[in-house]
C-alpha cells in the first residue's frame, strides 16, 4: 500500500489490534489464592486479608512494580511463598478490576462471606435525609417582627454579622517628606 497520506510515521498507527482481556483465575498447583488489600505499608508491601481466612503481608511482584498501582480495598491474586517455614508472606501476582472481581464473585470463586461492597460507605439506606422546601407557609408572627426590625436598621445587621462596629476613623500611614503625587502629573 503506497503512502498516500505522507509522513514518516504513517504506518506506525496501522496496527490497532483490539483484544479482550483474558480472565486470570487462581492456580492451585502454584499455591495461589484471592485476597483483599487492607492497607499499604510502603515499599511495595501490603497487608492482605486472604480469602482463606489469614492475614498476610503481600509483596508486589517485580513485573508489576511501577506499572500496576495497588490501592486499599483492591481484589488481588497472590501466590504463597513455599520456601519459608511461616505462612505469613506472599507475592502479589495480579490486580483485578472492579468488573473482573464482580465476575469472579458471580462465578463462585470467592467464599460467600466476602462482601465486595464494603468500600462504599454511602450505600446504606439509614442515611436518608428529607428537606422541607415549603417552609414559607410556616412563618410565625414572631419571625415577621424580627424581619421588620432587620429592615429598619442596617447597622443591626452589621452588628449581627461582624460584631459591634465602632464609628472610629481608621488610622492611616503618613510618611514625612513624601509629597502627594497626582495621577495627572505623571
Amino acid at each position: 500500500m503506497p503512502n498516500a497520506k505522507g509522513g514518516k510515521k504513517f504506518k506506525r498507527g496501522k496496527k490497532n489490534n483490539s483484544f479482550e482481556k483474558k480472565m486470570i483465575y487462581k492456580d492451585p498447583k502454584e499455591d495461589q489464592e484471592y485476597g483483599k488489600v487492607i492497607r499499604a505499608m510502603g515499599n511495595g508491601r501490603f497487608e492482605v486479608q486472604c480469602f482463606d481466612g489469614k492475614t498476610r503481608m503481600g509483596i508486589i511482584a517485580g513485573n508489576m512494580r511501577k506499572r500496576v498501582w495497588v490501592n486499599k480495598d483492591d481484589i488481588i491474586l497472590f501466590s504463597k511463598w513455599e520456601f519459608t517455614t511461616d505462612d505469613d508472606k506472599c507475592s502479589i501476582v495480579h490486580k483485578y478490576d472492579i468488573d473482573e472481581s464482580r465476575k469472579l464473585q458471580k462465578e463462585g470463586e470467592f467464599p460467600d462471606s466476602i462482601n465486595l461492597e464494603e468500600e462504599n460507605e454511602f450505600n446504606t439506606d439509614n442515611n436518608t435525609f428529607q428537606f422541607d422546601y415549603d417552609s414559607s407557609d410556616n412563618i410565625s408572627e414572631e419571625d415577621d417582627g424580627e424581619e421588620d426590625e432587620e429592615k429598619e436598621g442596617v447597622n443591626k445587621n452589621m452588628e449581627n454579622i461582624w460584631g459591634k462596629q465602632d464609628n472610629k476613623v481608621l488610622p492611616h500611614r503618613h510618611n514625612q517628606g513624601m509629597e502627594v503625587i497626582d495621577i495627572d502629573d505623571i
